[in-house]
């Protein structure tokens, strides 16, 4: 059965709310290293911008652990992965942390509908390691926001690769939102 790899935060769900409490939450942390922070997130993801600050990603997974996740059950969501599920093994790849992510996919109302997660706690580096994505078999969908952590990898191991929201040419497809993905492997 092919597989269907999904990165979860602003993939799965989008949530602006959540993604500036949590970056409050870093910013509060760091206190006066905000600024220089901020420098580093202009060219590398968070995760990296901390380990570069020498915070370790324990510090990052107990920040984000502590924000709550003010997320709902989404129908279209649920209704849109049962489809999947009958052709699909369905996994959620994430750099958040296993309580995070095991919170997220319950509040969306999706968890039974998930064959397997993985989150940033199962690897020693984080996405885009070669190591995160051991799962790909060549075929695979991967779906994600973010070509160069999400797709970049996958697309290299022969995997189809779908970006949402940011149109550019490196990946195979490109959809608006995750509600978009069952007319699109409908032709694939």
């Amino acid at each position: 059965m092919r597989q269907i790899i999904f990165d979860l935060d602003e993939t799965i769900y989008k949530k602006k709310e959540l993604r500036i409490k949590r970056e409050q939450a870093i910013l509060e942390f760091l206190g006066e290293r905000k600024e220089e922070y901020n420098k580093l997130k202009e060219n590398h993801g968070t995760i990296e911008s901390l380990r570069l600050l020498n915070i370790k990603r324990e510090k990052f997974f107990d920040l984000m652990n502590k924000v709550p996740i003010l997320l709902e059950k989404d129908l279209k969501l649920i209704d849109l992965m049962e489809k999947l599920k009958s052709k699909y093994k369905i996994i959620i790849l994430s750099n958040s942390s296993s309580y995070c992510l095991y919170q997220t996919l319950e509040k969306l109302g999706i968890l039974n509908l998930v064959d397997k997660y993985y989150s940033g706690e199962d690897f020693k580096n984080p996405k885009p390691a070669k190591e995160c994505f051991f799962m790909v078999k060549k075929g695979d969908i991967c779906v994600g926001n973010n070509f160069k952590k999400d797709l970049q990898i996958p697309k290299q191991l022969g995997a189809i690769t779908v970006l949402l929201g940011d149109f550019k040419n490196e990946a195979d497809f490109n959809i608006h939102d995750i509600y978009e993905l069952k007319e699109l492997l409908d032709i694939i």
